[in-house]
């Protein structure tokens, strides 16, 4: 049975998430979690804002969805969204608009965000470790050329491996951190050999 045709018949909550790739491109990231046969299920449906990022345009990406594919919203029992004001604000936030299409709907706020940015402070040591990585991937990223040169060593030193690109780390989404480090140590002892022949 396909998702759309699950969401038809049973109640669903969703959390929703305004992003910006690479690209400058807006797009919002749907989370969905319901449960089918007993068990709980989880989808992520992803969709471009076209336009602006305005929290009617959010809301409108999600009724029009809802709407052309015969989803009641009433089936939506729960929504969570971080706190911004165009996803929080209480004359016309995105959640206010979702409350006002179904008065029933529980509404969460998520502070994982936030919850990040404090945890950077409370363990200084690996703070300290954190940002020693950055600085080696920053210093190997500084420019197109010592990039190139990294690629070139990193098929050197594994011929039988897919080269594996370096993540740059940033403040904004509280994902990187896990990413970055992750990318990190797999990429630990090339660049630790590649520091050491530059110097």
């Amino acid at each position: 049975m396909q998702v759309v045709e699950k969401l038809k018949t049973r109640k669903f909550s969703v959390q929703l998430n305004e992003s910006t790739l690479r690209d400058s491109e807006a797009v919002l990231i749907i989370y969905l979690r319901y449960v089918y046969k007993g068990n709980f299920a989880e989808e992520m449906f992803c969709k471009s804002l076209e336009s602006t990022t305005t929290s009617k345009d959010i809301f409108n990406k999600l009724k029009t969805f809802s709407d052309s594919n015969n989803i009641p919203m009433k089936n939506i029992t729960s929504c969570a969204s971080d706190g911004i004001p165009i996803m929080m604000g209480k004359e016309n936030g995105y959640l206010k608009l979702m409350k006002e299409e179904n008065s029933n709907m529980l509404l969460v706020h998520c502070v994982i965000h936030r919850e990040n940015l404090v945890a950077k402070y409370i363990s200084p040591v690996v703070n300290v470790i954190f940002n020693l990585a950055i600085k080696c991937i920053n210093a190997t990223k500084a420019n197109a050329k010592r990039e190139c040169f990294f690629k070139s060593f990193w098929e050197e030193q594994n011929e039988d491996h897919i080269h594996v690109r370096l993540i740059l780390h940033t403040d904004v989404r509280w994902q990187s951190k896990g990413i970055f480090l992750n990318r990190f140590m797999v990429l630990f002892d090339t660049l630790s050999d590649f520091f050491k022949r530059k110097t």
